[in-house]
């Protein structure tokens, strides 16, 4: 069962298109089915940092994904506009009153100046170029609008499963490597550029209950065990049955909570 991401041909990768690795039906198929609904509680965190007085008009989540963040984003504002370039996603997108979508980048959305009150990235940052996005997304932020970066993910730690740490760093990491990615963090002084007040930030943890099966299933939808699928020399039922096959005496029968973290930041805009 041992394999290694290794004799793979991949290119170096520039991070503004790494995007092209969510390019996948089964990708998409995965995002759709197995990734954790944290993210109504991460909105709730975002509701607090920006306080607003009334529900937001209208919202834009840029790289939507199967829209999971669209979908929360329904507790903050009446209207949510999807937007990602992998039709793919879309495709598997869940659908409800108050949401569309639009196939169309980050950094050129559609829309006209001041279309929107909330402009959320969510888990997308690191993805964009963002020299050209940050003063798109300032143009379709009205002022006294909010941009919002926001990520989370799996730290590969839980309290139910002592040896999942070091699981995880050295055997997990190491066979599937992180493709590279930008820094998704806004500086008081990028932000101030583009016409936005200093970023607010608050950390956000949590944890989501998982089988053994489950947390392979999960870990198929991460950007690095897609990599080795896409660039490696293991098939998805390859790599799949690995990941079960490793991580089942760890879990053993029953559902265990595995830690989840990130955070979020959110600019005013002038």
């Amino acid at each position: 069962r041992d394999w290694r991401y290794r004799g793979h041909r991949m290119a170096p990768t520039d991070p503004t298109e790494t995007h092209e690795l969510f390019r996948h039906d089964r990708v998409a198929s995965g995002y759709a089915s197995a990734r954790p609904y944290l993210h109504p509680e991460v909105f709730a965190g975002v509701r607090e940092i920006v306080r607003p007085r009334a529900p937001f008009r209208r919202a834009l989540d840029v790289g939507c994904g199967t829209g999971l963040s669209s979908l929360a984003l329904l507790d903050l504002a009446e209207e949510v506009v999807g937007a990602d370039t992998a039709l793919e996603m879309l495709r598997h997108a869940r659908r409800r009153d108050g949401v569309r979508y639009v196939a169309c980048g980050a950094e050129a959305p559609p829309f006209r100046e001041g279309s929107f009150d909330l402009v959320v990235a969510c888990g997308s940052m690191d993805w964009v170029d963002r020299p050209r996005f940050m003063p798109r997304a300032a143009e379709l932020t009205r002022s006294g609008g909010w941009l919002v970066s926001l990520d989370f993910g799996d730290t590969g730690r839980s309290p139910e499963v002592p040896g999942l740490a070091r699981w995880y760093d050295e055997v997990f990491l190491r066979a599937c490597p992180r493709p590279p990615a930008s820094d998704p963090m806004i500086t008081a002084d990028e932000a101030g550029r583009h016409g936005f007040a200093a970023p607010l930030h608050r950390d956000f943890d949590s944890t989501c209950p998982f089988t053994a099966s489950q947390y392979a299933a999960f870990l198929m939808t991460e950007s690095s065990v897609i990599a080795a699928v896409e660039y490696g020399r293991k098939t998805e039922a390859e790599v799949r049955a690995w990941l079960e096959g490793e991580l089942a005496p760890l879990f053993g029968p029953e559902p265990r909570r595995v830690a989840f973290g990130g955070y979020i930041q959110a600019l005013r805009r002038f």
